[in-house]
């Protein structure tokens, strides 16, 4: 089984205008999209697609509902190959793997789920579709990003083009990190503003508004863990979307800047903004 359970540590860092840095414990569905219609066969207190006191509803994730989620992250792929910049690459054959936040006492908010795609008999992944969805806009937009085709690493610099926070602004561009899903996983992503006033970062060429670190050891999907969740996290679905408005009263306190809001192509929340993405390997 490809399936699993992430446990570890979310670690927010911010740099500028005014130091700030939080750390939460963090639990992460691993989803092999193929392995799905049986992951909760006869575990008590789960389900699939209807009501229960945990469950993966199709209705929280990327696309149409009625369209089976792999066939909608590939044709969201496809979308955003056909978009880009991306030369003649094409949209690996193979497993489709999510890791994520589930629905729990029927409440599920992901600020980002990440689709893993890889090539057919292939361990190492050869692209990441990343679906970023904002607080409290409740929008969602879509990244495409390339892993190192022998490491399955990804190194990747690209634009901005979503607002995520209220407290960055939206012309940004990001430094993703990220590891193969094994043992450990890790994904480290970092925000940078390019700077204007030399006088003010001395030989650079941009600063570090805030950086975002994920660690995670891997445990075993199985029954006993799943129901474990249920009895010893029952809060785990609505920490996060508590963690981010109390952070964020916390910023507002210290001063921090607040942006207007800058939707660039609205669209429903069940579905992917269609905006041209960029990244590279490395």
């Amino acid at each position: 089984m490809h399936s699993a359970i992430y446990q570890g540590n979310l670690r927010h860092r911010r740099f500028f205008p005014k130091r700030h840095e939080f750390t939460y414990a963090s639990t992460l569905f691993y989803i092999d999209l193929d392995e799905l219609p049986e992951l909760f066969k006869g575990v008590t207190g789960w389900s699939l697609n209807r009501a229960n006191l945990g469950s993966f509803r199709r209705t929280d994730f990327l696309g149409d509902p009625l369209v089976p989620l792999k066939d909608a992250v590939i044709a969201e792929v496809n979308k955003l190959l056909a978009q880009g910049s991306f030369g003649n690459i094409s949209c690996p054959d193979g497993a489709v793997r999510m890791l994520t936040n589930l629905r729990i006492f029927g409440f599920c908010f992901n600020p980002v789920t990440l689709y893993y795609l890889f090539n057919e008999n292939i361990e190492q992944p050869a692209m990441i579709l990343a679906q970023v969805n904002n607080t409290p806009w409740n929008e969602r937009h879509t990244y495409l990003i390339h892993c190192n085709e022998k490491t399955g690493k990804a190194n990747s610099q690209f634009d901005k083009q979503f607002h995520v926070s209220p407290f960055n602004p939206i012309d940004m561009v990001y430094q993703w990190i990220s590891s193969v899903p094994a043992e450990h996983v890790l994904v480290h992503m970092e925000n940078h503003v390019s700077v204007s006033d030399q006088s003010a970062c001395t030989e650079q060429q941009s600063i570090c508004h805030m950086d975002a670190t994920l660690t995670l050891k891997r445990r075993p999907w199985s029954k006993s863990a799943l129901q474990k969740i249920l009895l010893l996290q029952p809060w785990m679905a609505i920490k996060v979307p508590v963690a981010i408005y109390w952070q964020a009263l916390r910023l507002f306190i210290k001063g921090v800047p607040v942006y207007t809001h800058q939707t660039i192509n609205p669209l429903p929340a069940a579905t992917s903004t269609e905006l041209k993405t960029t990244g590279e390997s490395s």
